[in-house]
């Protein structure tokens, strides 16, 4: 295992944050403030679109079988965050939930097997994010970085410097520990599902963020998270053992993997941090667009 940080972007040709491939944009300021540093990196973009029709069919069944695969996800995933709620109550409001997308993606008058064109254009972004995401994922492995930090292109960092800084200092303390194993790094949602209660603090990032270690496996989005490598590699085998269809947006996706890797023991207490406000920012849920 080697030193270099692996910075991976997930874009796509037609995004509306296109300066993110450019020096302005996180991975590359953040590569030119971590060779300030003399930190070796190694930078892929990727952005292509590698839907195939022939691996996920755009067809109504294929639409409705995705809504209920997300839903089911999310109703185990916020029990695994909360166990105490009610599951009937739950359970209730997840089948409204599926009631509604259903009506609003596969209305009950559009008689062709063919998906509509809002469902067609949800599976086929939902399948490119995916792709991306994985082929970033096996990328970082293959190249044995020490740790991995994988983007979505709405992702701004206000200080390249100061959080190259930041992650070097980090990094440097978390050579004799295998803790954290990965490490939600962006401001997107504010409290996802109310997982501050499994948060414990531990000490600062930096002057403005704190480092809170979680008693589970939790998440925020995928807009960035910090991965060690080992860990990134036995993730990555976990979300490949996940067929493609029906199709699960990555967020979800991610959480099934924790979800069967939690259930086989492999994720322990503090594997799992956050940055708290996190030093990212996701820019297309706080209103900053290109």
């Amino acid at each position: 295992m080697n030193s270099t940080v692996f910075l991976g972007l997930v874009t796509h040709q037609g995004t509306s944050y296109p300066e993110s491939r450019g020096p302005t944009g996180l991975v590359r300021s953040v590569q030119a403030a971590l060779g300030e540093l003399h930190i070796p990196t190694i930078v892929s973009i990727h952005d292509e679109n590698l839907h195939d029709d022939t691996v996920v069919p755009v067809t109504n069944k294929e639409v409705k079988a995705s809504i209920d695969a997300e839903l089911d996800v999310e109703q185990r995933w916020r029990l695994h965050v909360d166990p105490d709620q009610s599951h009937l109550r739950l359970s209730a409001f997840m089948a409204a939930r599926k009631l509604y997308r259903r009506i609003r993606l596969t209305p009950p008058w559009h008689h062709s097997t063919e998906a509509t064109p809002q469902g067609a254009r949800m599976l086929r972004r939902l399948v490119n994010i995916e792709f991306a995401h994985l082929n970033l994922m096996q990328e970082a492995v293959d190249c044995r970085s020490t740790w991995a930090l994988i983007v979505e292109d709405d992702a701004r960092v206000a200080d390249s410097q100061g959080f190259a800084e930041a992650l070097e200092a980090f990094m440097k303390n978390k050579t004799t520990t295998d803790q954290p194993r990965y490490v939600n790094v962006s401001q997107s949602f504010a409290d996802p599902l109310g997982i501050s209660t499994h948060l414990e603090p531990l000490g600062a990032w930096d002057a403005a963020t704190a480092e809170m270690a979680a008693d589970r496996a939790l998440t925020n989005t995928v807009c960035a998270v910090l991965y060690r490598t080992p860990f990134l590699e036995a993730l990555l085998s976990t979300l490949r053992e996940i067929p493609v269809s029906p199709v699960l947006p990555i967020d979800w996706k991610l959480n099934e993997a924790l979800l069967a890797l939690t259930g086989r023991g492999t994720i322990s207490p503090g594997d799992c941090w956050f940055l708290t406000p996190g030093p990212i920012t996701q820019g297309s849920m706080h209103g900053v667009t290109s």
